[in-house]
């Protein structure tokens, strides 16, 4: 797969941490040499990336030779989509969007898995160029049947299935979407058919709570902060935004209301029907009273699928179902300019632009100094330290907060999980797909890369004051591939991710607060003890 010129972590620096001794396995479920396709969000992308390539290393966490692929929300080779794109105001934003992405990625198939996909490069086509690819009138990917040297399966050599040009899943609903079954842009990943065994683990930086669906662990803390530009001098911006400040910039008024009663809609408590509560940064400060169209707020909105998107619905939006989008409900012609007319000019209409999450350079030069562009606090921080392609253009972080005595930055030390944290402070996860609330086949696989896993029942029932010989037991305790140790905790037994120091040491180098040791599961202490969570939900933010 390829990857961005810029990479976080050198083989050398990589091969170094990796011989740093471990305290635990996370050892294999017999299968040898499964591939473990990773999806989903952006914020997580880039760390995974790196913990990824750790674990196919790591003979003591990987010693069946598993292969874990990370594939990236976007890439940016298929012209016959960003054609498509770039001819609609709605889309236009993804093509420049993709230039920071790799060209193309791939996911092999293996003995459970027996499609290979190929993200990128021809294959699906936008045919009528409208910026979307779907049944009716496109060509969603090429399927070409059959081909030999597939994984062999019981001695005899198999084929498989290659589709061409598939697009991504984007964000951490597609990336839940896409390991449940659900189809994403086109594509059905998983199924009951192939024991979902396509997609293994979902990148996600929110959390629903479908337990039926998900298993969820969390591995570390980050957090979302409002962003604005140099130029921008407004008191406002000194002064922080309120989550009822947040929430009345992104939500469109369904009536007008003049409150002194001038003849324009300018001032502070002013509203227009069909457009936002609070659309000018002068309405942010109390008894402003303005004859002349002051500077209007350009607010972005983050990508639909995106968990970025629906963290700052639900943090900044106050919207308890997490849809973003819901913001539009009042706005002028949404979604018809005819049909939903609320300021008398069927002409006219508004709607917040859109930014790919992490990503502020669709922040047009002439919206600068009026904008609001939203980041992951971990993103911010890669990109200043140029391990990734800088995106912010020139954004930095505001004051927020519940109230304006809750105002703060995010911060490596406001970031944690205290009553006096920086609100929007969030937990980040992999998540592995249930069936039925039950495991799936590969969950002990994906389980000993982010999770943490029970031990067989034998090693506690043979157990002396604790531990037990593996050899007595006749069973896999630890987990590492044999059961020839002689001296094995009884307990539950980390994955790469949750149990060891390397991981840490990456995820801190990327901008993410790692979790500190502690129960991994509040409810059933058959987890033991990690640096994760189990079906942690997320942090309330008042």
């Amino acid at each position: 797969m390829k990857k961005l010129s810029k990479v976080a972590l050198s083989v050398a620096t990589l091969a170094g941490m990796l011989a740093v001794p471990s305290q635990v396995h996370a050892g294999a479920d017999g299968n040898k040499g499964d591939i473990l396709g990773v999806v989903g969000s952006d914020t997580t992308y880039y760390v995974m990336n790196a913990l990824v390539d750790a674990h196919n290393l790591s003979t003591r966490y990987n010693p069946d030779g598993d292969k874990a692929v990370n594939i990236p929300p976007l890439v940016s080779a298929n012209a016959n989509i960003e054609a498509g794109e770039s001819t609609l105001v709605t889309t236009a934003w993804l093509k420049a969007a993709r230039l920071a992405w790799p060209g193309g990625a791939v996911l092999p198939p293996d003995a459970n898995c027996t499609t290979e996909y190929v993200f990128g490069g021809a294959g699906s086509e936008d045919t009528n160029q409208n910026g979307a690819i779907a049944a009716a009138d496109d060509i969603e990917f090429t399927p070409i049947s059959t081909v030999p040297g597939g994984p062999t399966v019981n001695s005899v050599p198999g084929t498989y299935t290659v589709n061409l040009g598939v697009i991504p899943p984007n964000g951490s609903g597609d990336g839940r979407s896409a390991i449940s079954g659900s189809a994403v842009k086109g594509v059905t990943y998983n199924s009951a058919n192939n024991n979902y065994a396509c997609l293994d683990v979902g990148r996600s930086s929110s959390y629903s709570a479908d337990t039926q669906k998900f298993e969820y662990w969390a591995f570390a803390l980050d957090a979302i902060g409002w962003t604005y530009f140099p130029g921008n001098s407004q008191p406002a911006v000194a002064n922080g935004l309120t989550t009822q400040n947040t929430k009345d910039i992104y939500q469109c008024a369904a009536t007008s209301v003049d409150v002194n009663q001038d003849g324009d809609y300018f001032d502070t408590g002013d509203m227009k029907a069909g457009y936002p509560k609070i659309r000018y940064w002068n309405q942010l400060t109390a008894n402003s009273n303005v004859s002349v169209e002051p500077a209007k707020i350009a607010a972005y909105r983050i990508q639909a699928g995106s968990g970025t998107g629906k963290d700052v619905a639900t943090i900044f939006f106050g919207r308890s179902d997490g849809i973003d989008s819901a913001v539009l409900a009042d706005c002028d012609g949404y979604p018809s300019k005819s049909a939903n007319d609320k300021d008398g000019d069927p002409t006219n209409s508004f709607t917040f632009p859109i930014v790919q999450e992490h990503d502020c350079r669709n922040v047009s030069d002439a919206d600068k100094p009026n904008a609001i562009c939203w980041y992951g606090y971990s993103r911010w921080v890669l990109q200043a330290r140029s391990l990734e392609t800088d995106k912010r253009n020139g954004a930095v972080f505001g004051k927020f907060g519940p109230n304006a005595d809750q105002l703060k930055r995010p911060s490596f030390s406001t970031i944690n999980t205290s009553d006096s944290r920086y609100k929007a402070t969030r937990w980040i996860y992999n998540v592995i797909p249930l069936n039925a609330g039950a495991d799936v086949p590969r969950s002990p696989d994906a389980r000993r890369f982010v999770g943490v896993s029970k031990q067989p029942p034998a090693c506690a029932n043979n157990a002396n004051n604790g531990v037990v010989s593996e050899v007595v037991a006749g069973t896999d305790c630890n987990l590492d591939g044999d059961a020839t140790d002689t001296a094995v905790t009884v307990g539950a037994v980390p994955g790469f991710i949750c149990g060891d120091a390397t991981a840490r040491r990456i995820i801190a180098s990327f901008g993410f607060k790692p979790i500190t040791s502690g129960p991994t599961d509040a409810n059933d202490s058959s987890y033991g003890t990690s640096n994760c969570r189990h079906n942690q939900a997320a942090l309330s933010n008042s």
